[in-house]
């Protein structure tokens, strides 16, 4: 099968899309796989270090403020749609799968007038608005969650989860840890959340009456690890402070429980190891759809949710000390998680383009 897999722009969608790519080519060796991206994207630094080839074209959001930039980003509509049929031209693909970010738009759009099997794949509970334009058009929607937003035609859409890393299932380098402690893994994506740092701050004074029970592995973002490696210290907790951590599978399987954000991927990793989680969703994501993912996990037991407004008010603390003392909640948590997790979301939609490939449609 020869696929293009057309979006990016951020981990959100880059990741997911790299997981499709290395589960199709475990199930066809013969596979060949070709990114499509922008050079500001995440994909023009990351994919050029992998297996993978990858083309660049000329695309942009059309939510930009201005009348200038919105002028621009209309008149670079068609450029990113004549370099997106040349692509296509030259690498002949079976299938193009978009999965969001501005490249997706003209590559997919392009593939659909050629008459190129499509399909497109949705992190978040909330479509984006390049999927949402896509979704009228492609054969194929793949969505991670059960009543996505807005609805798509049943015929053609199929519920798989949001595909994840294979790396976050090994556990390569954290040391066996004592029965008796409460590890707590906190992250705010790779560039860290400066609210969830300062919070975490705030509250250290009263954490550290617990100090002789809580462990901490706190990957802060650039700029942040001396501020919180100090404070640590200075409340008597033990605490693993890094910028950013390379081996999440190993930091996944060490935490008793996870507090992050409630982005797609994060969720998507923490269901599929059933790691019961306390969530802050980021507070401009657009359409909220962090806070609405993070609503599709609590309703089902999985996560506890604290407003980034609340954070300040010492919101976080007190869920920390609920789970806690509540150990039995934790396992409950653990295996609501556990049932929401689609561990083999990658796999299972590298199945569904090879059929759409043997189909034609």
């Amino acid at each position: 099968m020869r696929l293009i897999i057309a979006g990016g722009g951020t981990g959100g969608h880059l990741f997911p899309a790299m997981a499709i790519a290395r589960a199709l080519k475990a199930e066809d060796s013969t596979a060949s796989v070709l990114f499509v991206g922008t050079k500001n994207g995440i994909e023009a630094r990351t994919i050029p270090g992998t297996e993978f080839p990858i083309r660049f074209i000329t695309a942009r959001g059309m939510m930009k403020t201005g009348i200038f930039n919105s002028a621009l980003s209309a008149l670079e509509i068609p450029v990113g749609l004549f370099q997106s049929v040349s692509i296509i031209r030259r690498f002949r693909p079976d299938c193009v799968l978009g999965v969001g970010g501005y490249a997706s738009g003209p590559t997919v759009l392009a593939a659909w007038m050629m008459r190129v099997p499509t399909a497109i794949q949705e992190q978040n509970s909330v479509m984006g608005t390049t999927n949402r334009i896509l979704s009228r058009l492609v054969d194929r929607i793949f969505i991670s969650w059960e009543n996505t937003e807005p609805a798509t035609p049943p015929k053609k859409t199929i519920v798989e989860g949001n595909p994840v890393r294979d790396d976050i299932f090994s556990e390569t380098s954290k040391s066996a840890s004592n029965p008796g402690e409460f590890r707590i893994l906190i992250f705010g994506g790779s560039r860290g959340a400066r609210s969830i740092n300062q919070s975490v701050i705030a509250n250290l004074d009263a954490l550290s009456q617990s100090a002789d029970k809580v462990r901490i592995l706190h990957q802060t973002g650039i700029g942040a690890a001396q501020e919180l490696m100090a404070a640590y210290k200075k409340a008597g907790i033990e605490a693993e402070v890094r910028e950013f951590i390379h081996d999440m599978g190993s930091a996944y399987q060490w935490a008793n429980v996870v507090i992050c954000r409630s982005g797609a991927s994060s969720l998507a990793e923490i269901t599929a190891l059933g790691k019961p989680a306390i969530v802050i969703p980021y507070p401009y994501a657009i359409g909220d759809h962090q806070a609405r993912n993070a609503a599709v996990l609590q309703a089902r037991g999985a996560v506890r949710v604290v407003n980034d407004s609340n954070l300040k008010n010492g919101a976080l603390l007190k869920e920390i000390r609920t789970l806690m003392d509540r150990p039995e909640l934790l396992s409950e948590m653990a295996e609501n998680s556990r049932k929401l997790g689609r561990p083999q979301a990658a796999t299972e939609i590298a199945k569904e383009l090879l059929k759409l490939e043997r189909s034609g449609k």
